[in-house]
């Protein structure tokens, strides 16, 4: 499953592991997720919000996502959400 990302880039889910980004490539297995989230449109583009855990560290960060694509965010937001809850 996979989201472009503005500017450039992408947000991708593989049922295990969440990646993102452009140029650099980010990895977060999905055990290592602490929340994710979109917030309404500002200027046109959606905000995905994630934090996850990095080694001893909490990262918080995001990427913003053309309004076009709100349909098959929710959807991937909801595959992430699920996987993060574990087997049901």
């Amino acid at each position: 499953m996979e989201i472009p990302s503005w500017p450039s880039g992408a947000v991708r889910f593989d049922g295990e592991t969440f990646e993102y980004g452009g140029g650099e490539l980010h990895r977060v297995p999905v055990r290592n997720l602490l929340s994710i989230e979109v917030k309404p449109p500002k200027a046109g583009r959606l905000s995905l919000n994630f934090k996850y855990r990095a080694g001893l560290d909490t990262v918080k960060t995001g990427a913003w996502i053309e309004q076009q694509h709100e349909q098959g965010l929710a959807a991937f937001v909801a595959a992430v959400q699920a996987a993060m809850s574990g087997p049901a």
